[in-house]
């Protein structure tokens, strides 16, 4: 249980003169001065890095599906960009063959 501070002045006032401020400084460390000072136990240590344990699994996955799901995206349109590509190589080296053939055929 913690304690407040009106109780840790007052236990504190009445130890100092029979244990001296050393002694009575460290008996009261061991007694949380609020809710967040109190010692956790292993196996709710335990407990809690489990549940911590699985909510990272669960959002990795997520993680991982949803990157999956872009490469994917990625990778078609790179397809899609390589057949554009392609075609346009296609039609620009077919319009310099005839361009090629039309000024042999001037000259």
């Amino acid at each position: 249980m913690a304690l407040d501070a009106r109780h840790r002045t007052s236990i504190y006032q009445k130890l100092v003169p029979i244990l001296g401020d050393d002694d009575t400084n460290a008996l009261m460390t061991e007694y949380p001065s609020i809710e967040a000072d109190e010692l956790v136990t292993k196996q709710f240590l335990r407990a809690e890095l489990a549940l911590t344990r699985g909510e990272l699994r669960g959002e990795m996955a997520d993680l991982r599906d949803a990157l999956r799901g872009e490469m994917a995206d990625l990778r078609a349109g790179m397809a899609s960009l390589e057949t554009r590509l392609t075609l346009r190589i296609g039609a620009a080296m077919a319009a310099q063959t005839a361009v090629l053939a039309a000024l042999k055929l001037l000259g």
